[in-house]
């Protein structure tokens, strides 16, 4: 089993509640991931669903997570024969920190799609480049140790201040580290994570700095392929100490796999 499977595991203890134990190695400064934290609250919501795949996935973030025991309860909202929707809740300490409503469905990996927006035409994974922002930061570098981020060249040239044209877009590839034991035994349940592990691509107007988010709306278009998935995240307006960001991600085959949107603040 790999750590990121070990680390999202959650315990059944009665009533709809969960257990979970927040691995430290998810901390970005003092805050767990975030994608992490939803990928771990996505295990207790379908952990008794009739439908596996979490096809729509709204959250609210209220306050950081630490790392530790952590407490997730799960209230069913619907259940129907093709969507059974689910509200989610994860504490620490007897205080709330992220609430979401996860609609589940049975997505067919072999269907084929009558209409789907093409891959974006980026180099191959071999010629992208690994990139930490927290590299001369001072900040723990376990994080990065977690995920592996790949970024095409015009990427790395805006995220390291070397391109003259300052736009909030990042492209390349991302995966689950080898390090750690390699792609999770269920690919759907890195797509909570992979949505909201980049760096923020506000990153490229400023120094690296913690991105809050505010609300991330997710939807998972189809069944991943395992292997490395390719992502682009953008940023539509950033204003008044406010920015939207986008990423869309395509697995091996080229397929759209997911597709994610959230509100969160500039890095303080």
């Amino acid at each position: 089993m790999t750590r990121f499977d070990t680390a999202t595991a959650v315990t059944a203890v009665g009533n709809g509640h969960y257990t979970a134990e927040l691995d430290s190695g998810y901390l970005i400064g003092s805050a767990i991931n975030g994608g992490y934290v939803m990928a771990t609250m996505q295990r207790a919501a379908l952990s008794g669903s009739t439908h596996p795949h979490p096809v729509s996935s709204s959250y609210v973030f209220l306050r950081p997570a630490a790392a530790g025991p952590a407490d997730i309860a799960v209230t069913p909202i619907k259940t129907g024969r093709t969507v059974s929707t689910v509200q989610a809740t994860v504490s620490q300490n007897e205080t709330l920190l992220i609430s979401g409503t996860i609609a589940a469905g049975t997505l067919d990996p072999a269907a084929t799609p009558e209409y789907e927006t093409s891959q974006p035409d980026i180099p191959p994974m071999e010629r992208c480049h690994r990139f930490d922002p927290r590299e001369h930061s001072g900040a723990p570098s376990g994080f990065p140790d977690r995920v592996e981020q790949y970024f095409t060249p015009d990427s790395m040239r805006r995220m390291e201040g070397r391109s003259s044209e300052r736009i909030p877009e990042l492209a390349g590839y991302i995966q689950l580290s080898a390090r750690d034991g390699g792609p999770s035994a269920d690919q759907s349940r890195f797509l909570p994570f992979a949505v909201d592990a980049l760096p923020p691509v506000v990153t490229v107007l400023d120094s690296w700095r913690w991105a809050p988010t505010v609300e991330l709306t997710w939807l998972m278009r189809a069944v991943p392929e395992p292997g490395p998935l390719m992502f682009v995240s953008r940023a539509d307006s950033v204003n008044d100490g406010w920015f939207d960001e986008t990423v869309d991600l395509w697995d091996v085959k080229g397929r759209l796999v997911a597709q994610s949107r959230q509100l969160a603040r500039v890095g303080r």
